[in-house]
């Protein structure tokens, strides 16, 4: 639903119909000078590649129209494109950039009408309106289709969880293909998929065996014929190609079988068989992006299960880390921040392992060379925790010896490390130099990636007394767990990033309309209830265009960068300042006296003059009171904004 405040007014409506065919006429030029302009960016590289000139254009044209000749269809344009942007990889900030420039221009188009002043005053505000209105659609669309993305990856992580579960709960006297088709049918239920099929086969074999198939088509797999052969027919196909390059391989293409596409991933176990899992969705569906992640991760659960069987002697050990695994994806699928996942984790391995004697996660810190233990269990937790021993795990390859044991290495390298430091010097001089921590048999540490961050953002390790403690197995469940926590990771910092674009301006980085209006609301429930006054600002910066236009719209949008973090850096606490379209700015203040108020103004304009020395800064602004003025928000709000237009007609006036 579009905010009311995004509605025009019949003199917005009048104008912008008296004079839309006028500025329609430039949206060749516009999209020419679009595609002229996004050539040039260089993060925009990848999307020119992507994207066709001819169909770019077109897609620029659309809502360029659309923004001036809305019709009932709009929203329904918008919707289509945000598919298309998505696939392309279109990120909400480079929509944000785009309407920014459909705003210059169309307000560019509304300067050269030969119009009153004051009609170019109204009409610039109902296209910044139109756009802030098909933005809003934009924008939300995107977050709605994020979301669906999400969930659409999370009844994957459902799916896993419950082969962790079946992994657990099996009957050892079981048989393995029994087990298999339970997993495929779980796969099948939990994501909504017409057909799962595992299947397996010796190198030496020419065709793949199908032991298990679950789904509505799964009747079909009875006619699939697999080779491992790549040169024949039937090794060419999804599952083939899948199994010769031993990596994920999806396409969504509908099979001779009416389905829609697959997805496959295969995985070879230590005593050389070679098995593949395929997933077909029903005809229409698609596979949530990035898909192949979840495929190995898979593939990776498929062989653990199938190595667990055939090695019974090492279940016990192994099952309790599936237990943990279970657990700490069922946190993972809640969404938590990476603080509150560090702290679970260590918790719940330690819970469900038997002979591991410490797990703990450091991270670096910013402004020393000393790692910080942020979570830690099992016996020597208490010695990491403590603050006097936090200069115990250095990243200084120098350091002898708090920079050389395994959590340092795989620090500096970004990669898994192990030791067995019952005779390693690093490791004797370590415990010889902190003879409380326990001296453990064999330790092993993994980093932890951020997406967009070199280095790792943490490192997990984890220590135990047995020797034989780190298994291919084992090791694989925990290079699982930390696959699972870098994904979370990055899905969390995606909400996060999204639910920051949703209330900050994308330039300046200040809080934008919907949180200033959040905020404001709040500021005058404080103010009614403490008797105090709240002063709602509007300020726009006297003749930007010029500067604009003198030395460009790079220049201009750093301007506004710094003319944001100056201003924003003498507001009081308590008191806001964001940033709404072009070079407007609003602001709410909580004073007493009208001197307090005129000292805030003064303090504004002073700051604003000393922003760039090779230019003189002024600005307009006009206040509203709360609530000698109006006791509404948007009432306050357009007093303050008519205010300053006063003002800022009074300065052109006498020039």
């Amino acid at each position: 639903m579009i905010p009311k405040f995004l509605t025009l007014s019949e003199a917005e409506k009048r104008l912008l119909d008296m004079h839309a065919f006028e500025l329609s006429k430039r949206v060749d030029g516009f999209s020419s000078e679009f595609y002229e302009w996004i050539s040039k960016k260089e993060n925009f590289s990848e999307l020119v590649k992507k994207y066709p000139l001819d169909r770019m254009k077109d897609d620029v044209s659309r809502i360029y129209i659309q923004i001036i000749f809305p019709d009932d269809k709009y929203e329904k344009t918008v919707e289509t494109l945000i598919e298309t942007h998505a696939k392309i990889g279109i990120s909400p900030d480079d929509l944000i950039a785009v309407y920014d420039m459909y705003y210059d221009h169309i307000q560019n188009g509304i300067e050269s009408l030969d119009i009153d002043q004051k009609d170019k005053i109204i009409l610039k505000s109902a296209i910044r309106k139109r756009i802030e209105n098909v933005m809003f659609i934009h924008i939300n669309g995107f977050q709605d289709l994020q979301k669906k993305r999400l969930e659409a990856r999370e009844k994957f992580y459902k799916a896993l969880t419950e082969i962790g579960r079946i992994r657990i709960e099996y009957d050892e006297m079981m048989e393995l293909d029994k087990i298999l088709f339970q997993i495929a049918s779980s796969i099948a239920e939990n994501i909504g998929l017409a057909l799962v099929w595992i299947g397996k086969a010796d190198p030496k074999d020419k065709w793949i065996k199908i032991v298990a198939a679950a789904g509505i088509a799964s009747d079909y797999a009875r006619d699939l014929k697999i080779s491992l052969n790549a040169i024949i027919p039937e090794g060419k196909g999804p599952a083939g190609i899948s199994m010769s390059s031993e990596k994920p391989f999806v396409t969504d293409n509908a099979d001779k079988f009416n389905l829609g596409g697959s997805a496959n991933t295969s995985f070879k176990t230590t005593d050389g068989k070679i098995w593949n899992i395929s997933m077909y969705n029903e005809k229409g569906k698609k596979f949530p992006d990035r898909i192949e992640d979840l495929l190995i991760d898979l593939s990776k659960a498929l062989k653990i299960l199938i190595e667990n069987y055939n090695r019974s002697n090492e279940l016990s050990n192994i099952r309790n880390y599936e237990k943990g695994l279970m657990e700490i994806r069922k946190l993972l699928i809640t969404n938590p921040p990476p603080d509150m996942i560090y702290n679970k984790i260590t918790k719940i391995i330690s819970e469900y392992t038997g002979k591991m004697d410490n797990v703990k996660i450091v991270v670096p810190s910013s402004n020393s060379e000393w790692m910080i233990t942020i979570s830690s269990s099992g016996e020597d937790s208490k010695f990491f925790l403590n603050p006097q021993n936090s200069q115990t795990i250095s990243t200084d390859p120098n350091r002898f010896p708090e920079g050389q044991i395994v959590t340092s290495k795989c620090f500096r390298d970004g990669k898994p490390a192990m030791v067995n430091p019952e005779t390693d010097p690093v490791y004797l001089s370590y415990w010889g130099k902190y003879p409380d921590l326990i001296r453990l048999k064999s330790i092993a540490s993994w980093p932890i990636f951020e997406k967009g961050i070199g280095n790792p953002v943490a490192v997990l390790t984890v220590g135990s007394q047995d020797p034989d403690y780190f298994t291919k197995d084992l090791t694989m469940l925990i290079e699982q767990i930390v696959s699972d926590v870098e994904m979370a990771i990055e899905r969390y910092r995606k909400d996060e990033k999204l639910e920051w674009l949703g209330l900050h301006d994308p330039i300046t980085g200040l809080p934008n309309r919907m949180y200033f209006e959040q905020s404001a609301r709040n500021a005058i429930k404080y103010a009614s209830r403490g008797h105090k006054k709240i002063a709602i600002g509007f300020m726009d910066i006297d003749h930007f265009k010029r500067w604009n236009d003198t030395f460009g719209h790079e220049f201009g949008d750093e301007l506004l960068k710094k003319i944001g973090t100056k201003i924003g850096s003498i507001i009081r606490g308590g008191d806001v300042i964001a940033k709404m379209g072009g070079d407007e700015f609003l602001f709410h203040v909580l004073f007493d006296t009208t001197e307090e108020l005129n000292t805030v103004t003064q303090r504004i304009k002073d700051n604003l003059s000393s922003v760039d020395k090779r230019m003189n800064l002024s600005c307009s602004i006009g206040w509203a009171i709360y609530p000698d003025d109006a006791q509404d928000l948007r009432d306050l709000m357009n007093l303050a904004n008519k205010e300053m237009y006063i003002q800022r007609k009074r300065k052109d006036e006498t020039l």
